[in-house]
């Protein structure tokens, strides 16, 4: 069997972003051909007509939906996480680390229930900071949103990035 069909039937089947690590210990290969299927399947997927990707998100792989094909996904898609806690979640990101309080200045008391629900999802972290809670980005968050990111430094320039790109367009 080619390395290239077990890496692509262990990603698909992974559901979540693995390391080369992780791919090695459950098909039995050795890293180098690991990264070099990698690299023939992110190659075959991404440069064809089709709505997935093999995608790089730190040391970390995915197959997943690509972006221009990400809305009509979502329609079927079991969406756990709600559009207005979303939106408190990007900024989170965009600004982090940052204070509840200083959210609660933009969102009011809903930044609240926002908070708790991105806890129980992983996606944040909270610490106490003053009278206040400082919240961050998790890994999980990068692994769920697909952001090529080892770093809350590089989230938070991944959404400049992403921003820049809307502003061009608009």
């Amino acid at each position: 069997m080619k390395s290239e069909r077990i890496i692509e039937a262990e990603l698909f089947s992974a559901g979540k972003p693995v390391t080369v690590t992780d791919l090695s210990q459950k098909s039995g290969l050795d890293a180098r051909t690991i990264r070099g299927a990698l690299q023939k399947l992110t190659e075959e997927y991404n440069d064809s007509d089709r709505a997935i990707e093999i995608s790089k998100m730190g040391p970390k792989y995915s197959m997943q939906v690509k972006k221009e094909y990400k809305d009509l996904a979502y329609r079927l898609a079991d969406m756990n996480i709600p559009k207005d806690v979303l939106k408190t979640a990007s900024l989170i990101a965009y600004y982090q680390p940052v204070l509840q309080s200083k959210l609660f200045d933009l969102l009011g008391s809903k930044i609240y229930d926002h908070v708790k629900k991105l806890e129980e999802l992983r996606l944040v972290k909270t610490r106490k900071r003053k009278n206040s809670l400082e919240i961050t980005t998790t890994k999980k968050f990068i692994e769920t949103f697909g952001i090529d990111a080892r770093s809350r430094d590089e989230v938070k320039a991944w959404f400049e990035g992403e921003l820049a790109k809307k502003a061009k367009k608009a």
